[in-house]
């Protein structure tokens, strides 16, 4: 058995050391990172509901071979709505990963301007 560590748990790595504050991105990479994750996420999710819409078997005909063919496409978009799922894992993982950042970034700067407000004052 394979000790190897996928690439999902590694980036899940990541997104747990940018939560505990231990692992330091631009500020401005981690927004637009970010940024390209939610929509990235959102295509990709209705890419799926599309194909889950398509996972019966399509009559293609009252004969063997349209059967056959029915169902390696059903099959095949099985498949590819798994794979969707797995990047759309992965991708949560790294928006989780940079979003930790964001969000310690929007805090260091609210708390600096409260700072800055409070020695004006």
């Amino acid at each position: 058995m394979s000790n190897e560590v996928s690439g999902v748990d590694s980036l899940m790595s990541l997104a747990a050391q940018a939560k505990a504050g231990e692992l330091v991105l631009d500020a401005d990479v981690a927004v637009d990172c970010a940024n390209a994750c939610k929509e990235a996420i959102a295509s990709l999710e209705e890419s799926k509901s599309r194909m889950e819409g398509h996972t019966g078997l399509l009559p293609l005909g009252n004969f063997d071979c349209g059967d056959d063919l029915a169902v390696i496409l059903s099959d095949t978009t099985k498949q590819y709505i798994a794979r969707l799922d797995e990047h759309i894992t992965c991708l949560r993982a790294i928006h989780d990963m940079v979003g930790a950042q964001v969000a310690e970034s929007l805090t260091t700067d609210e708390e600096t301007a409260a700072a800055l407000s409070r020695m004006n004052a």
